[in-house]
Parts: structure tokens; C-alpha cells; sequence
């Protein structure tokens, strides 16, 4: 179990998965929470580097025990990243949308809209909606080298609790101008649900801490969702931090379950 966040952590995990294999493991399963570096999924400009390709086919190059190795990520940011594993491990994108989904439902919150931080998540926006019967609303806009400018709402938001639901939080910059701009467009409240606390620093957490944002709920996929600031804030209801082990367990149950 671990995160690949960090080249460091990445290189563990790489170190304990073949010091596995070679002291006779049977079968290796991979827990990665989070997938680090997940959103360099693509090269934008050429000469880019795709991290997540590289590491990708880096895991896939593990050596194995008698059983083929197996890789369980969560929420990642683009789900054909599967894909860029290679050979004959298995890997298996688990979702953490019943987790999720359980925790708005206690927030008890009436009259409420489902919405994205910019237009990067739109289908799991509706997903959500339709469980919970809901419309949606999406912020436009733009990005000039470091700068992103809003430029529009779209949906009505107006005398309606907000949920903005994004797949991670890293400067968490992006979420925090799209709740003003909701709440400028006549938003009661504005809530905050993520997959992944992917928090750059103290910053980002600082961000929240002081933003209009009524409550930050995020699952432990991520070591950065244990850092003092977000249990200190937890302890004041302002981030809520759910817990995905049971998807993972159950997960695990299901492989060792199978024969071979």
C-alpha cells in the first residue's frame, strides 16, 4: 500500500514490490490510492514528457511472484490511464462515489445543485446529479500561462446550496474561484466534495481554511490528508476526511477469492 506522489515514494514502491517478487511472493497486489503525476497524462506542447505513461509501463515492468501482479488505483484523473500499463498484470481503477455519495447525504442539505470547478469534470457532475435528482452548473473558463480567468456560470444557481465536486485539490485556487463566482451569481452556500486531497503545501489547505467555502469533504487517499492543518480543521467541521480502505479490502477479497 502506498502513494506515488513523489518521485521518492514512486521509487519505493518499485523497491518493495521486487524485493517481494524475489523473496518468493505468491501474488503482489499494488494498493495506489492516489496515482501521482496523473494529470501529466498527455503531451500538450511537443518535447512534453507523459509522466503517468512512463510510470505507468515502469510498474508494469515489476517482477512478478507465481501470480501475475495486480494494481488497484482510485478516482484517477483520466480513467484511460489504465491503459498505459503494459503486459499481464491486471489493473483496476476502483471508485470512491459510494464513499462520496454517503457523506453529501449527510450534510441533510435541501434545494441543492451539483457543480464543477471549471469544465474538466462534467460527467461526473451529472453523475452525482442524478442520484440525487438534481441539475448541474459549470464555470468557463480560461488559462494564460499561470493566470485562469472565469469568464461565465452556467446554470442557475441563484437561492441554491452549491456542490462543487472536483476529482482532486492541489492549490486548490481553481475551486475557491469557482465558489465566489457561484456564490456571486446568488449561491446560498457553497459546499466542496474531491476524491483526492492532493494538497500542494500548506497553502492550499490555508486557501480553504479562509474561503467562503462552508465545508471541505475529501477521502484519506492521499498522505497529504493526514497533514495537522486539515485533522485541526476536521476537529471545527470544516474539512470532513472519509475513509476508502473497505474498497480496497474488498477488492483484495474479491482477487484472492479467484483462483490463480
Amino acid at each position: 500500500v502506498g502513494s506515488t506522489h513523489t518521485d521518492e515514494d514512486f521509487t519505493e514502491i518499485c523497491r518493495v514490490g521486487t524485493a517481494a517478487a524475489k523473496y518468493g511472493a505468491h501474488r503482489i497486489i499494488f494498493c495506489l490510492p492516489f496515482f501521482g503525476y496523473s494529470t501529466m497524462e498527455r503531451a500538450v506542447r511537443p518535447g512534453e514528457i507523459v509522466t503517468a505513461k512512463i510510470n505507468a509501463r515502469m510498474l508494469s515492468q515489476l517482477p512478478h511472484g507465481d501470480v501475475r501482479n495486480c494494481f488497484l488505483m482510485l478516482d484517477l484523473h483520466t480513467s484511460g490511464l489504465v491503459h498505459y500499463f503494459e503486459g499481464e498484470c491486471l489493473r483496476f481503477e476502483l471508485y470512491a462515489e459510494s464513499v462520496l455519495t454517503e457523506a453529501v447525504k449527510k450534510l441533510n442539505l435541501s434545494d441543492f445543485i451539483f457543480a464543477s470547478a471549471d469544465l474538466g469534470r462534467p460527467l461526473w457532475v451529472e453523475t452525482f446529479a442524478k442520484k440525487f435528482g438534481t441539475s448541474i452548473a459549470l464555470v468557463r473558463k480560461s488559462r494564460d500561462f499561470e493566470e485562469t480567468k472565469i469568464h461565465d456560470v452556467i446554470g442557475d444557481v441563484n437561492g441554491k446550496n452549491v456542490i462543487i465536486y472536483d476529482d482532486m485539490l492541489r492549490s486548490a485556487k481553481t475551486a475557491v474561484d469557482a465558489a465566489n463566482a457561484y456564490l456571486e451569481k446568488g449561491a446560498l452556500a457553497i459546499y466542496l466534495v474531491a476524491s483526492h486531497g492532493a494538497f500542494n503545501d500548506d497553502k492550499a489547505i490555508e486557501l480553504l481554511e479562509y474561503s467562503k467555502i462552508q465545508k471541505v469533504i475529501i477521502t484519506n487517499s492521499h498522505p497529504m490528508s493526514n497533514h495537522q492543518r486539515v485533522v485541526r480543521s476536521s476537529q471545527f467541521s470544516k474539512f470532513v476526511v472519509k475513509d476508502v480502505s473497505h474498497l480496497f479490502v474488498d477488492a483484495i477479497k474479491k482477487l484472492t477469492e479467484e483462483k490463480g
